[in-house]
C-alpha cells in the first residue's frame, strides 16, 4: 500500500464498529479476496460476475487480477472481508475507472456501502475524472443519493459518476449518507 493511499484511508475513516477497518488491498491479499468471493451464494455470484461461477473460476478470477490497473478497498471485520470495492482503470487514457461494489452481508447495508463509497471517492478523485458503475453492482440507495446531488448520469445499464464536476463542490469531499 502506498503511503498516499494509506493516508487517504486514515484521514477519511469514519468511526466504525470495533474490530472493523477499511484497507487498501494488494496482491498479497489474494487469499482473503478469494475467500470473500467464495463465500457468495449462487445468486450473489450471478449478480456480481454476470453468471454462475464455480469455485475454480473464482480462484482463476482472483489470480488474474491486474494490480497495475486495479485498486481494491475492503471493509474488514474481525475474521474476514465484509465488503469490497473494486476500481479498475479503463483504457485508452485511464481518466475513467469502472467501479464494482460487493457486500454479501445479510443486514442493512446502507451504512457499510456509504462508508465504503466515501473511501472510494476519496481515492478515485486523486486518479480519475469519473467512475462508471453497472446498475446491478450499485446499491439502489447509493444511486438515488448520487442522482439527487447531480453527480451521477444514467446511461443505459451504466451510471457515470463525475468526481469533480465544474462549478460544484467535489463529490469526494462530501460525506455520503444513505437514508434509512
Amino acid at each position: 500500500m502506498t503511503t498516499k493511499i494509506s493516508n487517504v484511508l486514515r484521514t477519511t475513516a469514519p468511526s466504525i464498529a470495533p474490530g472493523r477497518s477499511y484497507q487498501h488491498l494488494s496482491r498479497h491479499d489474494r487469499p482473503r479476496i478469494a475467500a470473500f468471493f467464495l463465500s457468495f451464494d449462487f445468486d450473489q455470484r450471478r449478480a456480481y460476475f454476470g453468471g454462475g461461477m464455480s469455485d475454480r473460476a473464482i480462484l482463476g478470477f482472483c489470480s488474474a487480477i491486474d494490480w497495475t490497473t486495479t485498486d481494491m478497498i475492503a471493509r474488514s471485520g474481525r475474521y474476514c472481508l465484509e465488503a469490497l470495492a473494486t476500481i479498475v482503470s479503463l483504457p485508452p487514457d485511464h481518466t475513467k475507472a469502472e467501479l464494482a461494489i460487493a457486500c454479501p452481508l445479510l443486514c442493512d447495508q446502507r451504512r457499510i456501502i456509504a462508508e465504503l463509497m466515501s473511501h472510494v471517492m476519496e481515492l478515485a478523485a486523486t486518479r480519475y475524472q469519473s467512475l462508471v458503475v453497472r446498475r446491478e453492482l450499485a446499491h439502489p440507495d447509493l444511486i438515488d443519493e448520487l442522482r439527487q446531488r447531480e453527480f451521477a448520469t444514467c446511461r443505459g445499464e451504466e451510471i457515470e459518476i463525475d468526481l469533480d464536476p465544474p462549478g460544484k463542490a467535489c463529490l469526494a469531499r462530501e460525506p455520503i449518507r444513505l437514508r434509512a
